[in-house]
């Protein structure tokens, strides 16, 4: 296991897997309990961000991560110029806008998806969205991952 509390693939299963058309997996295990808790990227926040897989190392994935919103935490209104979002509830509720590309910081959102268990969400490149957990007592817990836009420069942006 490495420091950062992920697993490396064995080295036999790696450099055979180099002599495939398809490149060597970086990645082979993570476990929430061991892997190092980060504050969202584009938002200052509490360490409430756990990535299992980061930028590349599944190609075209930016990451594959879990989030525990405390209740009442926005993550407030954004966009991603190159990737898009999926994420899936997997306890507490909240709300996810999404507003139309280009859209003014005085306008509503064009849909407010309520999030709840079981609900799964995604937005693409440019789509401004915010997420909100609901007061309460409970965080709202989601797996999310990005996926780079076909045709688009990658960039780091999350």
């Amino acid at each position: 296991m490495r420091a950062d509390g992920r697993v490396d693939p064995h080295l036999e299963l790696s450099s055979e897997a180099s002599s495939h058309r398809y490149p060597v997996v970086k990645i082979r295990a993570a476990s929430l309990d061991s892997v190092q808790a980060r504050a969202i990227n584009h938002q200052a926040t509490a360490d409430i961000v756990k990535d299992l897989l980061r930028y590349d190392e599944v190609p075209q994935l930016t990451n594959l991560s879990h989030v525990a919103l405390p209740p009442g935490v926005v993550i407030d209104r954004h966009v991603h110029p190159s990737k898009y979002e999926v994420f899936f509830v997997q306890s507490g509720r909240g709300a996810f806008k999404v507003w139309r590309h280009g859209a003014r910081n005085i306008d509503e959102p064009r849909e407010e998806i309520e999030l709840k268990s079981g609900v799964s969400v995604h937005v693409g490149p440019e789509e401004p969205h915010e997420i909100v957990s609901s007061e309460g007592s409970e965080p709202l817990v989601m797996l999310y991952f990005g996926v780079v836009a076909p045709e688009v420069t990658a960039t780091k942006d999350y």
